[in-house]
């Protein structure tokens, strides 16, 4: 959970750097980067659940094996679970908040603000 608020917020303030000279009204401007980044932070925060489930259920599956063959399948479970959770919640979050900057700034070029970074 705490993964999840810490790309969320990495995400809420992300902004791509924009020329200028590109912004010809400021009150559309401002209302564009609003409605990219609702865009982007909801189609992002489900690809991060995702990947912390998987992580979790392969974790728990890697501990259970593990568990079986140390001979304490529970806490082979449990600790395959949590490793797994997090690692998979990690790897999530850094791919979701790669995928937001993505979507933000593919969306500003679409709307036709030159994009610099």
């Amino acid at each position: 959970m705490l993964f999840s608020i810490l790309i969320l917020s990495s995400c809420a303030v992300y902004s791509p750097v924009v020329d200028p000279q590109s912004i010809s009204n400021d009150a559309k401007y401002e209302r564009d980067v609003v409605e990219c980044r609702d865009l982007a932070s909801s189609n992002t925060v489900n690809s991060m659940t995702k990947h912390g489930l998987i992580g979790g259920a392969i974790g728990t599956g890697t501990g259970a094996l593990l568990g079986l063959i140390a001979g304490n399948t529970v806490r082979g479970l449990a600790t395959g679970a949590v490793i797994g959770g997090v690692a998979g919640g990690l790897k999530g979050g850094y791919k979701s908040d790669q995928q937001h900057k993505t979507i933000f700034r593919n969306y500003m070029i679409g709307r036709g603000y030159n994009v610099l970074n």
